[in-house]
Formats: structure tokens, C-alpha cells, sequence
């Protein structure tokens, strides 16, 4: 079953488009955090397709091997003239 809504829609240039999708809309379509979420627009049928991809993969901060974290600074400050 279809549901209708009506959102207004920002255009930008000639051919972007902005979208904003409520929060409600999304969960009720199952979105989940962190999901790709896609929009096409349909010609024939003048409407916006939404598509799920896949989920964005989760970021992991790592510290590079040759970084050694020291006390002192690598700086040293500037004499007074």
C-alpha cells in the first residue's frame, strides 16, 4: 500500500535536487542509522524512487605506526629579540 505525502522540494541548478525526508518517513521504511540512502527521480511516472544501499562501514580511528606520542613537543618556541 502506497502512502502519499507532500514535502516541498528545493531545486538547485537545472537538473539537482534537494530532498529532505522526515525522520518518521524513513524509520517507517526501515532505515536504519547509518544506511545509504539513495534518490531517483522517475520521469515516466513523475516520482522520487528511494533506494536503500548498503550500510556505510564503521570508522575506526587508528594511530599510524610511525607516530610515537611523546610529552615534549616537536616545537620550540621563538627567542625574544
Amino acid at each position: 500500500m502506497a502512502r502519499k505525502g507532500e514535502r516541498k522540494l528545493f531545486l538547485f541548478g537545472r537538473y539537482s535536487l534537494a530532498l529532505l525526508l522526515p525522520k518518521r518517513w524513513l524509520t517507517e521504511l526501515g532505515a536504519k542509522a547509518g544506511t545509504i540512502v539513495s534518490l531517483e527521480m522517475d520521469r515516466a511516472r513523475k516520482r522520487i524512487v528511494v533506494r536503500f544501499g548498503a550500510e556505510q562501514p564503521s570508522i575506526k580511528s587508528r594511530k599510524s605506526a610511525d607516530h610515537k606520542s611523546s610529552d615534549e613537543p616537536d616545537w620550540e618556541p621563538i627567542k625574544e629579540l
